[in-house]
C-alpha cells in the first residue's frame, strides 16, 4: 500500500470510528512540511502521525498501485496504550487484507510512539508521533 493511498484509509476509518473526532491528512490539518500523515481528536486533544514508506520491491510509482490481499491481519495482544494502541486495533479491526503485521514500537526494548505496518505487498509503513 502506498502512503498516499494508507493515509487516505486510515483517515477515513477513523472518521467512522466513535472514539475519535475530527480526522483529516496532515496537509489538511495545515501541515505543509510532512507531505503525509494525519491529525485525529482522540480523547479530547489532537494527535498527529507521520506517515512513511519502504517501499515494495520493483515498486514502480509511475505505474499504477497493484495491491496484493492476502488475509487479514490479526493481533491477539499485547496491546500499547494511548493513541498507539488505539491506531493498531482500528487497522486490525478493518480486516484489510493487504496489511501482514503491525509492530506497535512502544512495546519494544527502546520505546517510542509509533507503528510499523508491514503489507502483503512488501511495502512498510512507518507511522510515527510527532
Amino acid at each position: 500500500m502506498r502512503p498516499d493511498r494508507f493515509q487516505n484509509f486510515v483517515r477515513d476509518l477513523a472518521k467512522n470510528d466513535p472514539r475519535a473526532g475530527k480526522a483529516a491528512t496532515l496537509a489538511e490539518a495545515g501541515d505543509t512540511k510532512r507531505p503525509f500523515g494525519l491529525a485525529v481528536a482522540l480523547e479530547g486533544r489532537e494527535v498527529r502521525w507521520q506517515i512513511t514508506i519502504r517501499s515494495a520491491e520493483g515498486d514502480n510509482f509511475d505505474r499504477p498501485e497493484k495491491p496484493v490481499e492476502v488475509e487479514p491481519v490479526t493481533m491477539d495482544g499485547p496491546w500499547a496504550d494511548g493513541s498507539e494502541g488505539w491506531l493498531a486495533r482500528l487497522l486490525v479491526g478493518s480486516g484489510s487484507k493487504e496489511i501482514d503485521t503491525i509492530d506497535q514500537w512502544s512495546l519494544r526494548e527502546e520505546p517510542k510512539d509509533g507503528l510499523t505496518v508491514k503489507c502483503h505487498s512488501g511495502a512498510w509503513l512507518f507511522v510515527r508521533a510527532l
